[in-house]
């Protein structure tokens, strides 16, 4: 699926804004480049390949652990996409924070995404995945379509959720 001009910009303006906070994460990364690994369990002895995870961006923090970024614009109303997101997420360990950007202040996809992200968390601990590997939070910010042209409307928004979710 090609990107929108929105998607683009976004993630090039979260790279930046990463990339201007050298005391906080040790690594920018654009999934598409730079994937993340899913191993087997047991991939040494069964010869098993990873899984390639690719986030938009993710910035890797001093203590290791991840903040996830996905930029949802047409895949806002692609459930399968969300459920996919997030379990991969899950799956990929030692993540502090999965965002979700969104074109959109509409509460109901907000609280969509929500729901799914309850859903699949809860369940993944009740069928006895250690709660550890799931992501500790999840947000989802508004950043609309007209914000996104201007990386200095996009900074102070993401300055702003940043100290009020505690990652900046």
């Amino acid at each position: 699926m090609t990107e929108s001009s929105y998607h683009k910009r976004i993630i090039d303006f979260l790279c930046r804004f990463g990339e201007e906070k050298p005391n906080k994460y040790i690594k920018v990364l654009r999934g598409s480049k730079n994937p993340i690994h899913i191993v087997h369990p047991q991939a040494k002895r069964r010869k098993k390949l990873p899984l390639q995870y690719e986030p938009d961006v993710y910035f890797i923090k001093k203590n290791k652990n991840k903040i996830i970024f996905e930029v949802l614009d047409s895949e806002l109303k692609n459930t399968s996409e969300i459920i996919a997101d997030i379990i991969q997420c899950c799956l990929c360990g030692n993540v502090d924070l999965l965002i979700f950007i969104i074109p959109t202040d509409n509460k109901e996809e907000e609280k969509k995404i929500f729901d799914i992200y309850d859903i699949l968390a809860d369940t993944l601990v009740n069928l006895g995945v250690d709660k550890r590997m799931i992501p500790k939070d999840c947000a989802v910010y508004y950043i609309l379509k007209n914000e996104s042209r201007s990386y200095k409307k996009v900074k102070e928004i993401l300055e702003e959720l940043s100290k009020t979710d505690k990652w900046g």
